[in-house]
């Protein structure tokens, strides 16, 4: 196979280059282990106990509620049984897991050990072009991400899929540079799993061949042309094969396309709500290496227009809904699965807190990537240029995004802003200056940690106050299916899930019992229930209607 060569490296803060795998300086031993410890804390053990002690750890949350209950009946049957809420593969997620997949409490320390797994694979990515302290840094940056603490703790497909994604970019990347065969089909394969967990996952593999087949070309090689093709002809017919295995099982839930009126509104939002999440989550990064002062025309270009671009966006989404939803919403993450919009439970200060880092973030990670564009990583590049369009197409055919949808962004988006070029010098970062980077990383990176942790605890609470209400009506007597708690709650205790699938209908299910999460007008709640939403502080309500079904 061609050589793609490594390039140049850094192996600290201070920007000391050498070259991969030429034993240049290395970093103080202390700051890799505490950056790698501190993201294995704030993004799993943190979110892990938090899980254990509200009693997430055993129940279903948000989309999860289907892949749990397909993956317990895999577990006790050996049979697959689909619930027309499963539009991602997702069957190499708990085919593996065999008998395990029964609990609910394996299903999500699985999930959690595969998010170790993509963080490692986050530090191979980087340290190539970065070193180790800022890989390791990229590392921290991407387990406080909002909401991957809830991601790494549920059945979830995002987690899983990002796992196979980099381990499929991190072992392609070195079958390239390093000519290996074994490699190059190790990395397809792993990439082939995660495409059986979630389609999108086939960005990570494909951007691996066609840098190999581009390389391959231009060097004349035809046996690496050869063997590039067969790899990447095996790798598209067992995705047919899996797709028409897939299809062949009913209660699916194929995606309906329906173009929006607007392509133009719908496109700008995706890419303008993508983009400034983006900004946002590698904004540490962003402050350490950012230097506006020595950008060319071009970049301060770049800069300006994302400043006024950034002040319109403010002004059309507002603050509440300057981020697209899900998991970064002030309510609290997918408070739609449950019963009415809850009362806020993050303050518009800190919202504007958030919105303004963002903003200035976007203008900073604007200058830098058209500064770096001519030497990013061809694979990562391509990788990133294939998820924002295939997330355009997916809004542009009438599909919902989401922010967890931008997470598999951010591993590359983090190599290319940390690695070092050949231009910089320790100088530039020396002394006092140098002193003020370090401090502001920190804290922004303590304000991004602190904020992650708030929605994982905001959301074990809301999930664990709902499950907890339904519960309750279980044992004075209501069927479960007379209960109405929210999406978790039905789907997982429906007869046969949803249909038509992708409906939000159960049939079967009655709304005998309302658990919502606001008040419902001109009505008297049977009783109300108090929690604190963020597990420990707070407090919050769940209003309980009864609504008077006859007898079944």
């Amino acid at each position: 196979m061609t050589r793609i060569p490594p390039p140049a490296t850094v192996d600290t803060l201070r920007g000391e280059p050498s070259r991969a795998g030429e034993g240049g300086v290395k970093p103080t031993g202390w700051a890799v282990w505490i950056l790698l410890a501190s993201a294995a804390l704030l993004g799993v053990a943190v979110p892990l106990v938090l899980a254990t002690v509200s009693g997430g750890l055993a129940i279903p949350h948000n989309d999860a509620w289907s892949y749990g209950r397909i993956a317990q009946t895999f577990g006790y049957s050996g049979h697959i049984e689909l619930l027309g809420w499963n539009r991602s593969a997702l069957f190499g997620q708990f085919v593996v897991l065999g008998p395990l997949a029964r609990s609910l409490v394996a299903q999500h320390l699985f999930v959690a050990a595969l998010s170790v797994v993509a963080l490692a694979a986050v530090y191979d990515l980087v340290v190539t072009t970065a070193g180790r302290v800022r890989a390791s840094l990229a590392v921290l940056i991407v387990a406080v991400w909002p909401g991957f603490g809830l991601l790494a703790t549920s059945f979830m497909l995002d987690v899983p899929a990002m796992a196979a994604i980099m381990v499929c970019l991190a072992v392609g990347r070195r079958a390239l540079r390093g000519q290996s065969i074994p490699l190059l089909v190790a990395s397809i394969g792993v990439g082939f799993w995660g495409f059986t967990i979630r389609e999108q996952a086939l960005a990570a593999p494909a951007a691996v061949l066609l840098v190999g087949i581009t390389f391959a070309l231009r060097s004349h090689r035809r046996r690496d042309v050869i063997t590039i093709g067969c790899v990447g002809a095996v790798l598209g017919l067992a995705m047919v094969g899996f797709e028409l295995g897939r299809q062949s099982y009913g209660a699916g839930d194929p995606p309906v396309i329906a173009v929006p009126e607007n392509l133009i509104r719908v496109g700008g939002t995706v890419l303008a709500q993508g983009y400034f999440l983006l900004a946002l989550v590698v904004s540490p990064a962003l402050l350490l290496v950012a230097r506006p002062w020595r950008w060319g025309r071009v970049p301060l270009l770049a800069a300006v227009v994302t400043a006024a671009v950034a002040v319109v966006a403010v002004d059309y989404f507002g603050r509440r809904a300057f981020f697209v939803g899900n998991y970064l919403d002030p309510a609290g993450p997918y408070w739609a699965a449950g019963n009415s919009r809850p009362a806020e439970i993050f303050p518009i200060s800190s919202w504007t807190l958030v919105v303004s880092l963002a903003c200035i973030s976007a203008v900073l990670l604007a200058g830098i990537l058209v500064q770096r564009a001519r030497s990013t990583d061809p694979v990562l590049g391509i990788f990133v240029t294939l998820v924002v369009l295939g997330n355009l197409a997916s809004a542009l055919s009438g599909q919902t995004l989401y922010d967890r949808y931008w997470l598999l962004a951010v591993p590359p988006l983090l190599a290319m802003v940390l690695a070092k070029r050949p231009a910089d010098s320790v100088a530039q970062v020396r002394g006092s200056q140098l002193i003020i980077r370090r401090v502001a990383v920190g804290a922004v990176l303590a304000v991004l940690a602190a904020f992650s942790t708030a929605i994982t605890a905001a959301g074990f609470a809301y999930d664990g106050a709902r499950w907890d209400a339904a519960e309750a009506l279980v044992a004075a007597g209501v069927p479960a299916t007379d209960i109405n708690a929210g999406l978790e709650w039905n789907g997982f205790h429906s007869a046969v899930g949803m249909s038509p699938p992708g409906s939000w209908k159960f049939p079967g299910n009655r709304s005998c019992y309302l658990v919502a999460a606001a008040p419902q007008p001109d009505r008297e709640a049977d009783s109300v229930r108090t929690y604190r939403p963020f597990l420990i502080a707070g407090e919050a309500h769940l209003w309980v209607y009864d609504e008077g079904c006859p007898p079944a």
